[in-house]
């Protein structure tokens, strides 16, 4: 990984991780679950960083309590944009779209370093546009704005209700990093879609 001032402190292990970094932390219970939101609970807690979050409403609604709990100025966090709220609802394209628009602003206004946390599972409405294909695409675009902001992005999967043809081409295939237990490791799996990345980098 790059120098001190291109890393930060991923909360989920006690690893350090380069911005650009794109990995997967699959989960199964709510001990894992409020693992994976310690993610930006660092960020809120450093004035110089920003967050992202994004998935379904339940997911969101789920990790705006448990920092709610931790954070009681947590609204004011939110009104000054240092927490922005994406809800799952567009097409990959689009959501990436919002993505990158959420990623400049936090730029604009100083962000020494960006914490992305998208939740991917079965909530109450189905998964947009063409479902998996979409996460997939979703995920590889999401690899290249990693490359062109001072960010982190952590993809959190619930298990317990995502298919086994999501897990392992949209979770193992598309993260170069994921949590295996108390530590970060490579992962053997990445395998990215270098056409689907030639797509998205030729439509901007």
């Amino acid at each position: 990984m790059g120098g001190p001032s291109d890393e930060i402190t991923l909360g989920i292990t006690n690893d350090q991780v380069a911005l650009g970094s794109h990995l997967i932390h699959f989960w199964q219970n709510e001990e894992e679950f409020e693992l994976g939101v310690r993610f930006l609970q660092l960020g809120i807690e450093n004035e110089s960083q920003y967050c992202v979050l994004f998935g379904h409403d339940e997911a969101n609604e789920q990790v705006l309590e448990i920092l709610g709990k931790k954070y009681q100025e947590l609204d004011h966090v939110i009104r000054e944009g240092r927490l922005a709220i994406l809800r799952r609802e567009d097409s990959a394209s689009e959501t990436l779209a919002r993505i990158e628009a959420a990623f400049a602003a936090a730029v604009r206004k100083g962000a020494t370093a960006i914490r992305y946390l998208g939740n991917l599972g079965m909530g109450q409405a189905p998964l947009p546009g063409k479902g998996a294909d979409e996460v997939v695409e979703l995920e590889n675009g999401a690899t290249l704005l990693g490359r062109r902001y001072p960010c982190v992005i952590v993809c959190m999967y619930d298990v317990n209700t995502v298919s086994g043809r999501l897990v392992l081409n949209a979770g193992f295939g598309t993260h170069s990093l994921a949590v295996c237990g108390d530590a970060l490791r490579q992962n053997a799996y990445f395998a990215p879609h270098e056409e689907a990345a030639r797509t998205y980098g030729a439509a901007r």
